[in-house]
């Protein structure tokens, strides 16, 4: 054969500087023996009344439903269905956005720390993702660190909150600023119902220019079922809904039919959103309380979702989270993995059980000790 044939086919050249996420990365190196403080998967269980609802859910149609969603489904989540495309989770939302909307040479802002995925996606496009900072200890969003951003290129603008890694919420004032600077804005709201004191503002309506995109994965123990939807006016959704055709047909039509269960059963649905909320609230206070007396650091509370994001004394947090893997036989994730701004801190999920959350940070605690750190 020649060196050619040896070689095999070669990859496409968008994907140059794409590789599985160090999320995933770290997971792969979980045993038996781990504790996994990483994946950001909740540990809520379906209760009888949500395993009904899919029992039924199971009997509805198995046909295509429309590109955009069941007309049903999309009516009640937005009221209007012209503004709803129901997607295949807020992963499979967010890459139908960017196919329609970024072309190569296209700038993106995208929060720094922030989720993996928006500047991956930025990159498949040919875009430059361009980070705007988020600062510790309070992690606040700063409109004017995203808007002195902006130049001709940016097409782009995504906002993450409440924000993984980090918990934080963004002020409303903040949210409005953004959403009115002028280019379109995409608002990750997937954490939005799991909150702690008060309900976090959504950037849904702000403006003309604002996709809201939101799902069950989080809120309702639904990772596996991908059902996600995004909002925004018809005009803005229209490129977005034929992305989405080519990408995924429609969205699983069994998650649609309990997606629309769930939203029909309201007092149901308000009653688990709460039990939620206290399961994650008391597994906050366990990570709180053992991240203080294990790692020496006292964390101000995060406001929403289930991460605490830890300063960790080395500046390599790549080489720490794998040493942990392999040493303590616990997972978190470096906070590399969200951008130049996470370097030195680690991302600890703290959807997990409480005694699984307390063994692993003691874990961390005494690796720490024993490397004299």
């Amino acid at each position: 054969m020649s060196g050619r044939e040896d070689a095999g086919p070669k990859p496409a050249g968008r994907f140059a500087r794409v590789e599985l996420s160090l999320i995933r990365q770290i997971n792969a190196l979980a045993t038996p023996l781990s504790t996994n403080l990483g994946i950001g998967e909740p540990n809520s269980e379906p209760d009888e009344t949500l395993h009904e609802l899919a029992r039924r859910a199971a009997t509805t149609s198995w046909h295509y439903s429309a590109n955009a969603g069941n007309p049903s489904l999309r009516k009640k989540l937005a009221g209007d269905p012209n503004e709803v495309c129901v997607t295949a989770g807020t992963q499979e939302a967010l890459y139908a956005i960017f196919q329609a909307y970024v072309d190569p040479g296209d700038e993106v802002l995208v929060p720094d720390p922030g989720f993996v995925a928006y500047a991956t996606l930025a990159k498949l496009c040919g875009a430059e993702p361009v980070p705007y900072p988020l600062q510790p200890p309070s992690w606040d969003l700063e409109a004017d660190e995203v808007l002195r951003r902006i130049t001709p290129k940016t097409k782009l603008i995504i906002v993450n909150s409440p924000s993984n890694p980090l918990g934080a919420v963004a002020k409303r004032e903040a949210l409005e600023a953004i959403a009115n600077a002028g280019p379109l804005v995409v608002s990750d709201e997937v954490y939005r119902q799991l909150w702690y004191e008060s309900e976090p503002a959504s950037m849904r309506g702000m403006s003309r220019n604002v996709i809201a995109i939101d799902g069950m994965s989080k809120s309702h123990a639904m990772t596996g079922l991908r059902i996600g939807w995004a909002i925004a006016h018809p005009d803005v959704l229209k490129p977005v809904i034929t992305a989405h055709q080519y990408i995924a047909t429609c969205a699983s039509v069994f998650s649609q039919a309990l997606a629309e269960m769930i939203l029909d059963a309201k007092e149901w649905n308000a009653s688990w959103l709460e039990r939620v909320r206290a399961q994650f609230r008391e597994q906050r206070e366990v990570a709180l309380h053992a991240i203080e007396h294990e790692l020496d650091v006292r964390l101000e509370p995060p406001p929403a979702a289930f991460y605490a994001f830890v300063p960790v004394p080395s500046c390599d947090t790549l080489t720490f989270a794998k040493t942990l893997a392999t040493d303590a036989a616990v997972l978190v994730i470096p906070g590399a993995a969200f951008g130049i701004q996470g370097e030195g801190f680690v991302r600890i999920s703290y959807a997990a059980p409480k005694e699984a959350i307390g063994a692993g940070i003691e874990r961390i605690g005494r690796w720490l000790r024993a490397a004299g750190r």
